[in-house]
């Protein structure tokens, strides 16, 4: 398989239309960042400091991918229903977004803004036999689920790399998944966050703690544009949560960006 490992060999050319002005720099090698990006028509992989896109980490709300496709497979969500956080399980507290205390929040708006307690709650109406035979065959990072049920994603027992992220969401693009088509059609418009003329962005954030004065960030997903599909996974280290919030999406759009990807 071919493989580009430098941001100045042979970019794919940028569409554009999914760009705006950078507020970052793009990721660097030598940097506490990576990404991993392979675009389907060339079949070329794209890195910035490969090493690091092979290491695996913790997926924080990037496991909200196959964990909505598990609960609308088990039909423990249904698209466009409304939904409350139980609040008496997950008591609210004053960092959470105000999308988090709406009476009712959709799929598409619970993913949207990682409700995390609305995601514990659902997560807990499966049990763990069911969750592992869905991430077996996802064959998702290293598929250990061992760690607390409603938050076995949050610097526990799973962890996936960005280069597994990658192959994951290409085996989800192509269905190889035993899921219903509707589980596909429904996830499809959850998952999608931008969308201009001929260009269309699928992406998810996560983020949290992993060692005292240590945080991880993560941006993984799709481009698809007139040059074709490019998938794309992203992390870096921060200090702090208000930092990597702040900067993650932008450094990672920068370095798409960069790479000709949009």
């Amino acid at each position: 398989m071919p493989l580009i490992t430098s941001l100045s060999l042979t970019p794919l050319l940028a569409a554009g239309v999914l760009s705006t002005p950078a507020t970052q720099p793009a990721c660097e090698d030598g940097q506490a960042c990576t990404m991993a990006v392979y675009s389907e028509r060339t079949q070329q992989w794209q890195f910035v400091n490969q090493p690091r896109a092979q290491q695996a980490y913790t997926p924080f709300s990037t496991y909200k991918i196959p964990n909505t496709l598990i609960l609308l497979d088990t039909e423990t969500i249904k698209p466009g229903q409304g939904y409350q956080i139980d609040l008496q399980a997950y008591p609210a507290k004053s960092w959470w977004f105000d999308a988090w205390r709406a009476d009712s929040i959709t799929p598409q708006t619970a993913f949207k803004y990682s409700a995390l307690p609305l995601y514990q709650t659902w997560t807990k109406l499966l049990d763990k036999p069911t969750m592992q035979k869905y991430l077996d065959d996802f064959n998702y990072g290293n598929r250990d689920i061992s760690g607390p049920h409603d938050k076995f994603w949050l610097n526990s027992s799973i962890k996936i790399s960005a280069v597994e992220q990658v192959e994951f969401l290409r085996r989800l693009q192509a269905q190889t998944f035993k899921l219903k088509p509707a589980t596909y059609q429904a996830f499809s418009k959850i998952f999608l966050q931008e969308q201009t003329a001929d260009s269309k962005l699928y992406a998810k954030t996560g983020t949290g703690p992993v060692a005292k004065g240590k945080y991880v960030g993560w941006y993984v997903g799709m481009v698809e544009n007139p040059q074709g599909r490019h998938y794309f996974a992203f992390n870096m280290d921060a200090k702090n949560f208000k930092e990597v919030a702040a900067t993650r999406v932008e450094i990672a759009k920068a370095t798409l960006n960069k790479m000709g990807i949009i």
